[in-house]
């Protein structure tokens, strides 16, 4: 997650703003994730990765008048390049992506240094005059507004992760996503409803780099499973109390569980018991986050 804004934007910040007009700064001041890499090609590759830009509108003027950010990557060496969001005539979620080696200027970042800042410009197209405080006449068409723009770095030969979008807390807490692909650190199994294990796994995560793996019972009294490999790495062999179904989603009668070691539970009989196997799969899941601790990036 390189940055999770959101924030109001009327005509006075679009011609006050300095020392550019129509931008809205973001750095370490206010939404600019502090730990993002230093180095962008190693060892991690998000030079060669895509940028998975999300920009949800809570408030925009009536009408078709459409509308759109031009996001700006601010090197510490080097000029600077820009991407931009999915432009848009009403308030919504609109998301898209880009290569990172596709967008104007992207080469001239030196991104082994990395990026100090982010220039958000509100615009009407994406030329350089573009800029919403050269067309007064559209004033009352463009502003007040009120977004959320937030941009995940998804590392080369990964795919974006939308669970780093947690709504309580805007990432997916101090771990980060499930996914070892976007900027989110490979962390650990979300919460869930009573009875609930969250998620697992993700394109290159705890799977050792492969498909990801599902553990998601409770409730619903079933054991849905999904993508392969496990937290025993490459081979794909499920851990202890995880069902696993290569590449595809099935869905398992529920059985009783039963404690077996640290891993979790042993999947032997028909449960009788739901609440016993609700509780058994929840302890199940606090292991296996505890686990999943010792893969974790540095």
């Amino acid at each position: 997650m390189l940055l999770d804004a959101t924030f109001d934007y009327t005509w006075d910040d679009a011609n006050d703003s300095k020392p550019s007009k129509s931008h809205y700064y973001v750095n370490e001041e206010n939404f600019l994730n502090e730990a993002r890499p230093k180095n962008w090609q190693s060892p991690v590759d998000y030079r060669n990765g895509v940028v998975h830009v999300r920009t949800e509108v809570f408030q925009k003027p009536a009408g078709d008048q459409k509308v759109g950010w031009t996001l700006c990557y601010i090197a510490n060496e080097g000029e600077y390049g820009c991407t931009g969001s999915k432009y848009y005539e009403s308030t919504g979620v609109f998301e898209n992506e880009q290569k990172m080696t596709d967008f104007w200027q992207n080469e001239t970042i030196e991104w082994d240094k990395g990026i100090k800042q982010m220039d958000l410009v509100y615009t009407i197209n994406d030329s350089g005059s573009g800029h919403v405080h050269y067309f007064p006449e559209l004033k009352d068409k463009t502003t007040p507004t009120r977004v959320r723009i937030t941009l995940v770095q998804v590392s080369a030969g990964s795919r974006y992760d939308p669970s780093i979008l947690d709504a309580a807390g805007g990432t997916s807490g101090a771990g980060g996503s499930p996914s070892g692909g976007a900027d989110q650190g490979g962390g650990v199994a979300s919460g869930g409803a009573a009875g609930t294990v969250g998620t697992l796994g993700g394109a290159g995560g705890m799977s050792g780099g492969g498909s990801g793996a599902l553990l998601n019972a409770g409730a619903g009294g079933t054991v849905p499973s999904s993508g392969g490999s496990s937290l025993s790495g490459a081979s794909g062999a499920p851990a202890a109390g995880m069902a696993s179904s290569a590449g595809s989603v099935s869905t398992t009668p529920a059985v009783a569980l039963e404690p077996k070691g640290d891993a979790g539970c042993a999947m032997s009989r028909l449960a009788s018991r739901s609440s016993w196997n609700a509780l058994c799969v929840a302890f199940a899941g606090l292991a296996l986050a505890r686990r999943t601790r010792r893969f974790r990036p540095r």
